[in-house]
């Protein structure tokens, strides 16, 4: 299909023209106490860049493309377009697909099963058994098979397979309730201890009363959740779409390197190149607290004279690349959370942090922090407490970093390990870094 779409182009007046196929079957099984009902989607759609030899590209996007669809919508943006003199970045698409092999697809999806699903509510249930007070009230899994297909007129094509499973659970725990989601790549991944205990520490951690803090408590241990909570929430300034990136580098703690990258196996943001042909590869976009590069695609990069790291993805239904992460994390060390307790003494272990507004100070945001306190390496009792930081002073003040890499996937896949930061009590009580 793709060879006759670049061909539908070309005999429409385009010099260059980049077809883009997605195939996607999605399945969603759920429910609470009963059996589980199941829901299935399939979709099918095109997306579609056409150049000229000079000026802006145009695109169309269709849901169900065929041959005389095409044809038409082709000639419907040939006749909407102007002449435009400006140079474009055509002649910056791949010409060839780099080979990078990547284990993100899991054959055993052809022959799961709804009784698969059951089979791991139950085994979540049984995890709770360890946690007294917890409950599971609903149970949700979805997987996805997705094919991905990508040509251009310069000769690019390749294609790639991949599938997602992700699991949503609803926690009771006494007065609250939790909704966490878990997603992985390969089914044989899930944890389903890993799960109920992520439920256990964030529900026992959102039962604690707001309280100030006393005067002496400095140090704050970001577990990965928060943190990737937080980078997650930063992350545009580290794009080089954003307006004034280049004027307001980042800068951070020697410690302190951030890298997005698609190439890591079994990760649900990898691919093996992006939406338009750029291929995966790791790149560093804070290098020991030194602004390295922004991530782009190849608009933004021909904009500001350099090339695409490789970030230009489509968002579902969407007809043009815009800049987007892959996998976005700290790189760990070698340190682990017992040598970050240690050297930290006493303080608060942070695994959620829930944005509050502006903070005091110029660029500040204040945070709702769930946690508990920790002392001579043991985690005590649960706490909640406010703490303010802008994203340069969190990045500056971290004083080291662990070794458990874990990442959370929504939409972009963030991941981090510990961080250990020192901060400062203010005469209201909340933390500021």
């Amino acid at each position: 299909m793709l060879e006759s779409v670049l061909k539908t182009g070309t005999e429409a007046g385009f010099a260059t023209v980049e077809a883009f196929v997605e195939k996607a079957v999605r399945q969603e099984v759920s429910g609470s106490e009963g059996p589980l009902a199941l829901h299935e989607a399939r979709g099918h759609r095109l997306a579609v860049r056409a150049f000229r030899e000079t000026g802006d590209p145009l695109g169309f996007g269709l849901s169900a493309p065929d041959a005389r669809q095409v044809k038409r919508a082709f000639a419907e943006i040939a006749a909407a377009s102007a002449v435009d003199r400006r140079k474009n970045f055509a002649q910056l698409l791949p010409r060839g697909a780099s080979r990078c092999r990547l284990d993100i697809f899991d054959p055993g999806i052809e022959a799961w099963d709804e009784g698969q699903a059951a089979d791991l509510r139950e085994r979540l249930r049984e995890c709770l058994v360890s946690f007294p007070g917890l409950r599971l009230k609903r149970f949700q899994l979805t997987r996805e098979l997705k094919k991905v297909y990508l040509a251009n007129t310069r000769g690019f094509e390749a294609k790639y397979k991949k599938t997602l499973y992700q699991v949503q659970a609803w926690f009771q725990g006494r007065d609250h309730q939790l909704a966490l989601a878990e997603s992985r790549t390969h089914w044989r991944n899930f944890d389903p201890q890993r799960l109920a205990a992520r439920g256990a520490n964030l529900l026992g951690a959102l039962g604690a009363e707001p309280e100030a803090l006393e005067a002496g408590v400095e140090f704050i241990v970001m577990s990965p959740e928060a943190s990737a909570q937080l980078l997650k929430e930063f992350s545009p300034w580290l794009k080089l779409d954003r307006p004034g990136t280049r004027e307001r580098a980042v800068a951070a703690s020697s410690r302190v390197s951030i890298l997005d990258n698609p190439a890591l196996d079994q990760q649900p943001g990898s691919v093996p190149f992006d939406d338009e042909g750029t291929p995966a590869a790791e790149k560093y976009l804070l290098n020991k607290g030194v602004a390295a590069a922004a991530a782009s695609d190849i608009r933004t990069a021909f904009e500001q004279g350099g090339v695409s790291s490789g970030n230009g993805f489509r968002d579902e239904g969407g007809v043009f690349p815009a800049v987007r992460f892959s996998n976005l994390f700290f790189k760990p060390s070698n340190s682990s959370l017992a040598r970050l307790l240690e050297r930290a003494g006493s303080g608060v272990l942070v695994y959620l942090a829930k944005r509050q507004g502006p903070g005091r100070l110029p660029g500040e945001t204040r945070f709702a922090a769930h946690g508990y306190r920790f002392a001579g390496g043991e985690v005590t009792r649960p706490l909640q407490f406010r703490l303010a930081f802008s994203m340069r002073s969190y990045l500056l003040h971290v004083a080291e970093v662990s070794r458990e890499l874990r990442f959370f996937h929504s939409r972009a896949n963030v991941g981090s390990p510990y961080l250990l930061l020192q901060g400062r009590r203010d005469e209201s009580g909340a933390l500021r870094v």
